[in-house]
């Protein structure tokens, strides 16, 4: 196993690794630090009620 150190906000980053595990021909990135980056989703944040 190869270990590749991440430091975007990727869907694939966990805790500093990239967890990709399984790698496709890219021809479209949007990114040019990683072929693969998907940003992760935000979590939605509730208003508090009052």
């Amino acid at each position: 196993m190869i270990a590749i150190h991440c430091t975007q906000s990727c869907l694939y980053e966990n805790e500093g690794q990239c967890t990709l595990t399984h790698v496709t021909s890219v021809t479209n990135s949007t990114n040019n630090i990683c072929a693969y980056y998907k940003e992760k989703n935000k979590p939605e944040r509730k208003p508090l009620k009052q």
